[in-house]
């Protein structure tokens, strides 16, 4: 008994040692694991020779990372920091990761990439990164000077300037925006985003300039769907509506998932009194966006004008289950009943 005893100790003390092998932490991965492809695998092999090597952990953290394995990325990536805390390259890499997930980590993430501008002055895609996240959480006067900066930046320059119209924008600075979007075209007239950027601004002011934006951005990307519906709806302010319905579908046909494209198209049939078809889209818009209450609204009116009631008080009162002061619904059930 005492022999088993000693013996199951010394099992225990060498599975203890073994860990001792690795970095604290690390995720261990036998060369014999079918659940892991031969990338994994391969670097794992790397890894079990030389355990305390960063580089091996980075190699496998960017093979989970492009397989959208995040979880195991943070590891690798984390062990890699653990044993090189001052390599921008790591820092940057985890904060990307942390980013990625469907739960994503902003405090990580910033705190890596501040770091990692930090130990790097001159990293732009760090710079570029952290420039986007401060944004993303409405820090303009920290954003600002990092984009600035960047907007020197052969590389980063045009991204750098297109993040501050978008934070000009949020701030009501319109001449700015525009002043911006300007200096860009200037430089790269051909620049498909700051066309359609200044396309955007023209919309609610100058349909015409708008549209020859437009038909600009056309011209450099012919399958843009975004171009394509600016330009149907462009029609379709103009009362074009058989030249909106062909565009429409155009960009559905790009992009079945559209639903701006599905809920115009189906504006433009019930002007027509082309009640089925609005029904048609209408539901398919609730598939895609179970939460459209102006889908739920429209398809509700050609219920209505098909006679049907019933389906139409019913589609007006989940428009306002779910926003109860919408006025079209509002009225619309009013007068049914």
């Amino acid at each position: 008994m005492r022999r088993q005893t000693v013996f199951f100790l010394s099992v225990a003390l060498f599975l203890v040692n073994c860990n001792q092998n690795f970095p604290e932490g690390a995720l261990l991965i036998s060369e014999t694991d079918t659940s892991y492809n031969e990338d994994i695998i391969s670097v794992s092999r790397k890894i079990s020779k030389n355990p305390f090597t960063a580089e091996n952990y980075y190699l496998r953290g960017n093979a989970f990372y492009f397989q959208k394995d995040f979880k195991n990325a943070v590891i690798d990536f984390n062990t890699a920091l653990g044993l090189e805390p001052k390599n921008p390259l790591y820092r940057y890499r985890i904060a990307e990761t942390y980013l990625e997930q469907d739960s994503a980590n902003f405090e990580e993430a910033s705190k890596h990439l501040k770091a990692a501008v930090q130990l790097k002055p001159d990293y732009a895609e760090a710079q570029y990164l952290y420039a986007k996240l401060l944004l993303a959480r409405q820090q303009y006067e920290l954003s600002e000077p990092i984009l600035k900066k960047l907007a020197k930046n052969p590389d980063f320059g045009t991204k750098a300037q297109l993040l501050r119209v978008v934070a000009l924008k949020e701030q009501k600075d319109t001449l700015m925006a525009m002043a911006v979007l300007d200096d860009i075209l200037v430089r790269d007239p051909n620049n498909y985003d700051a066309t359609m950027q200044k396309a955007m601004f023209l919309m609610n002011k100058d349909l015409a300039l708008a549209s020859q934006y437009v038909d600009k951005a056309l011209v450099i990307d012919e399958f843009s769907a975004e171009a394509l519906y600016a330009k149907a709806y462009i029609q379709q302010q103009n009362k074009q509506y058989a030249n909106a319905e062909i565009l429409y579908n155009r960009v559905i046909k790009i992009n079945p998932s559209h639903v701006f494209a599905h809920y115009n198209l189906a504006v433009i049939q019930a002007l027509f009194d082309n009640h089925d078809a609005v029904v048609d889209l209408c539901s398919k818009i609730l598939d895609l966006e179970p939460e459209n209450f102006k889908a739920y609204t429209l398809r509700g009116y050609a219920f209505e004008q098909q006679g049907n009631k019933k389906a139409a008080r019913l589609d007006y009162q989940a428009a306002l289950n779910i926003k109860p002061d919408y006025s079209q619904a509002q009225e619309y059930l009013k007068e049914l009943i």
